[in-house]
């Protein structure tokens, strides 16, 4: 007899039947209790095969995932606030400005406009976070590219009078996951220092963590460093977790579960022209001042450009547009030329997981549908 694909609600229908079949004539059946099939389980020469379920469903029910971001100014770090200011799956609930490619105190006030202003998230809390990394190493974005993020990349925003929390970046970490009434997503897309002064700070947050996304780290490829790491003589680490791989360590080891957006899963994603274009044109003063952003970006770098934070937020809510490997992952925080390097301990932790590639042509759709509101 051939394998006959069974869908669930031909399966109600058949137990419906047989229920009916074995009941008195009118009586009414007790409500069966449902219980969870196998992936694949067969009964007789009858197979059942359960079909793949997305991750996350978008709109599903109408909930909305609490999202807490830190940032550091990069200019892929704008890319990704409109995104999670726009996909109707999330609520943004606060913002820290952290380490890394700014000083944060030197942005914080642009950042605090492009958030409240340009975004019109009046009411979320906007903090500065640790000016310093953890790491007595004291590693820094080079000077240039700090000056750039502390200017806010030379972008034109509205005179205003914007409002920073007074809290810590840490403190305000704390505070919205302990008043928070369910688990809140974390999305670092710099340092892992106000991450981890949170968690030193009150260790019982992580019972109400759903997880941490994480752009930073590289697994099974070369570092981005390029030799603009002064001295450090380095090409396996990344900059977000090269800056302060005390912090990194520290999170990578709290036991929360991990969706890290490694070099691995996101160095290949090259924003265009095209895209650039359809941003252009939209009336949206966030997406306009995007578009205003990857032009500069264009005559930067002469062409198209990488972006890689902007893939960690979309891993927030659609990680089925990436491949992924799960497994214990650790940092190595010795000075040397291994400083920041991330590593795959085992494949054992399932908790845990990292991109390894990308569905480019995909995301660049789901991206700009995003955007646009489409």
């Amino acid at each position: 007899m051939k394998s006959i694909k069974i869908t669930l609600p031909l399966l109600i229908l058949l137990v419906i039947i047989s229920i009916n079949a074995c009941s008195p004539a009118g009586a009414v059946p007790k409500t069966a209790e449902v219980t969870e099939l196998p992936i694949s389980a067969t009964v007789g020469e009858m197979e059942f095969e359960a079909t793949d379920t997305p991750a996350h469903e978008e709109g599903e029910q109408g909930h909305k995932i609490p999202v807490i971001f830190s940032h550091d100014g990069a200019p892929d770090d704008i890319a990704a606030m409109l995104y999670i200011s726009k996909h109707p799956d999330i609520e943004v609930i606060g913002v820290v400005n952290s380490y890394g490619e700014q000083d944060p105190q030197a942005s914080s006030k642009a950042w605090a406009t492009f958030i409240h202003e340009i975004l019109n998230l009046n009411a979320i809390p906007f903090a500065v976070g640790a000016e310093k990394p953890l790491d007595p190493a004291g590693y820094e974005f080079p000077a240039g590219w700090r000056a750039g993020a502390n200017g806010f990349w030379s972008l034109e925003l509205p005179v205003s009078t914007p409002v920073v929390d007074p809290r810590e970046g840490y403190e305000l970490i704390v505070d919205l996951i302990n008043g928070s009434p369910e688990k809140v997503t974390l999305l670092v897309t710099g340092a892992q220092t106000d991450m981890a002064l949170a968690l030193e700070q009150d260790p019982q947050i992580k019972d109400n963590i759903e997880r941490i996304v994480i752009m930073g780290g590289a697994f099974h490829v070369k570092g981005n460093l390029g030799g603009n790491a002064g001295a450090a003589s380095n090409d396996v680490a990344e900059w977000n977790i090269f800056v302060d791989a005390t912090a990194a360590d520290q999170v990578f080891n709290s036991s929360v579960p991990l969706t890290i957006m490694p070099l691995d899963g996101s160095e290949n994603f090259w924003i265009t022209r095209e895209m650039c274009d359809q941003l252009a044109g939209s009336d949206d003063p966030g997406a306009q001042l995007l578009a205003q952003q990857w032009e500069n970006q264009f005559e930067r770098w002469g062409g198209d450009f990488l972006l890689w934070d902007i893939l960690a937020a979309v891993a927030v809510t659609n990680p089925e547009y990436f491949t992924w490997e799960n497994g214990n992952v650790d940092v190595i925080t010795e000075i040397g030329s291994q400083h920041g390097q991330t590593i795959v301990l085992d494949n054992t932790n399932e908790n845990n997981q990292f991109a390894v590639d990308n569905m480019t042509e995909s995301l660049k759709t789901h991206i700009l549908d995003i955007y646009l509101e489409r």
